[in-house]
Formats: structure tokens, sequence, C-alpha cells
């Protein structure tokens, strides 16, 4: 679809449309606007409603369903999808300044990351305070201190784009007809 805005406001459909009953909010949140910032411009626009968000830099496999109910059952402010990126270098087992174990580029790496995926409940407005508010840091900090951020841990596949390489893994997987995040 094509949605021009302005004075006449317009949207055109390239193709048969059975879309789902969506709305879609477009919103500036500032050049300057850190993550927290940015995410409680967004919410002021939710209402009441529990959110997803991803950041948009990676895709994955993960069961979004499971783990918005995972995020209903532990009762959490936040709900973190947990993953564990492939290793990109040769992992040392060190004894001191002896390697005692060499693994080159380990199938996952040892610990989880942030994959990206999150459900937050409503009441995690409370923990923003502001443009200048860096949600990954004080924000989820003290969620986390409270026992309100969840980790929902995703095996499947994930796989980040942050760089030119990334991209190009990911587009051959799609070109490839083998992307494990294509569901539909």
């Amino acid at each position: 679809m094509t949605l021009k805005l302005g004075r006449n406001p317009q949207i055109t459909y390239h193709n048969d449309h059975d879309e789902e009953d969506w709305s879609v909010t477009l919103l500036e949140t500032g050049l300057h606007t850190m993550t927290g910032g940015r995410l409680l411009r967004a919410m002021r626009h939710i209402g009441e409603e529990d959110v997803l968000l991803t950041y948009g830099d990676g895709v994955a496999d993960s069961d979004i369903a499971a783990s918005v109910q995972f995020h209903y059952e532990q009762k959490a402010v936040v709900t973190m999808t947990a993953v564990q990126p492939a290793g990109r270098f040769g992992e040392l087992g060190l004894d001191g300044r002896t390697v005692r174990s060499f693994n080159e580029k380990p199938e996952q790496e040892a610990g989880y990351i942030n994959g990206g995926y999150m459900v937050l409940d409503k009441t995690v407005r409370e923990y923003l305070s502001g443009d200048e508010c860096v949600f990954e840091r004080e924000p989820l900090q003290r969620i986390a201190e409270t026992g309100g951020l969840k980790a929902y841990c995703h095996s499947g596949f994930w796989q980040c784009m942050d760089t030119y390489r990334e991209f190009e893994i990911l587009n051959k997987l799609w070109e490839g007809g083998k992307a494990p995040w294509k569901v539909w």
C-alpha cells in the first residue's frame, strides 16, 4: 500500500487486500530522544493496553503467542526474549594464562542475550522518565531488581542485522528460500 499524508490523505492498495483490523500510528520522536523516551511517547497513543516491542534489527522464528502467554503466567512487567547467538569467534577455556580448551566458533554462545523482542505490561510507563531515558539501562535494571523482568528463552533461529556481513547472511537465506523466520 502507499500512504499519502498531508492535506488530502490517501491510501492506495496495490494488491487485493484482506488485512487484519489494525491501527498504525506513525510517530516522530525526535532525533535525540533515547529508547525509553521513544517508548514513553509511543505509549501515550496506546491507552491501557500491554505492548509488544521489537527493535526491528533482528529476525527470529520465536513463538510470539507463547512469549505473551509466558508473560501473563509470570505476571511480569517486562518479558524479554532471551537468545543464545551463534559464536562468531574461537572460544578459549583459560586456566590463568594457560589455554586448556579451544572451541572454534561454537554453535551457541554460553550466555543469553536480549533478542530484541519484548512484551511490556502497561505499568512499564512508571519506569520511564523522559526523552533522555535509555530503556535498556535504568528502567530495565530497576525492573530486574524488583523481579519483574522475565526471560522467555528461545532456542530456535535468531539473527541480528547490525553489520553488512549479517545483512548478507540474512539475504542469502531469504533468496535461497531458507528463511526460518518466514512463517507465512
